[in-house]
């Protein structure tokens, strides 16, 4: 899942480089962005159950 968040902001950032429509690629970065910061708040709030 990680992995393919990364991919499609890597998609979107290639996509700003060589779009020419601009808003459509900024968009695409603005929700990449959104749904990592999202995943990572998850895994921030999950608790680790370790024993040493």
């Amino acid at each position: 899942m990680d992995t393919l968040l990364f991919g499609a902001l890597l998609a979107a950032a290639l996509f700003i480089i060589f779009a020419r429509k601009r808003w459509i690629a900024a968009t695409g970065f603005a929700v990449c962005f959104i749904a990592i910061a999202l995943l990572f708040a998850h895994h921030v709030t999950s608790t680790l159950e370790l024993s040493f």
